[in-house]
């Protein structure tokens, strides 16, 4: 199982394959919990044309970097954050050993917000995490039915 890295950007939406995230403007926030956040998961399975179907969801709860000065801030004062855009790389750093997949990145067409809580509870690290990550809540409408939320964005690796 591939685990999804988070990117945000505060100005723009647009990607630029750099080959080290989507562009200069997005900083990596975290990581994508798979096995916790099953509907997240199961919507990026549609997006890669894995499945037909995904319950919509309003939100996730991110894996934050700890280090990273945007999480921290977050996990402070989320409601004091300014809306930001998300890019999520479906295959994380298993894409070299994943074939056939490509630079992909599916970005919000809106923006997202953090969030103190989100409808369920906070998740609690696995005890074997030498790092703990900060649980961030990302409140983001993803809804299959809406046109895309998160558009593909591809570049081909071949």
């Amino acid at each position: 199982m591939t685990t999804p890295v988070v990117w945000i950007s505060m100005t723009t939406s647009d990607v630029s394959f750099d080959g080290d995230g989507p562009g200069e403007h997005w900083q990596r926030v975290g990581t994508i919990d798979t096995s916790v956040e099953t509907d997240l998961a199961t919507h990026l399975q549609v997006l890669l044309g894995h499945r037909k179907t995904a319950p919509a969801i309003d939100g996730f709860y991110l894996k934050g970097d700890p280090e990273n000065p945007w999480v921290q801030a977050a996990k402070q004062d989320p409601a004091g954050q300014q809306p930001f855009w998300l890019a999520i790389d479906p295959w994380g750093t298993m894409k070299p050993q994943i074939y056939g997949a490509n630079e992909t990145y599916f970005v919000s067409a809106e923006k997202g917000t953090a969030t103190k809580s989100l409808l369920r509870r906070e998740p609690k690290p696995h005890p074997s995490e030498v790092t703990k990550p900060v649980m961030i809540g990302i409140r983001i409408r993803i809804n299959r039915n809406a046109g895309g939320l998160i558009p593909k964005r591809e570049r081909s690796s071949r």
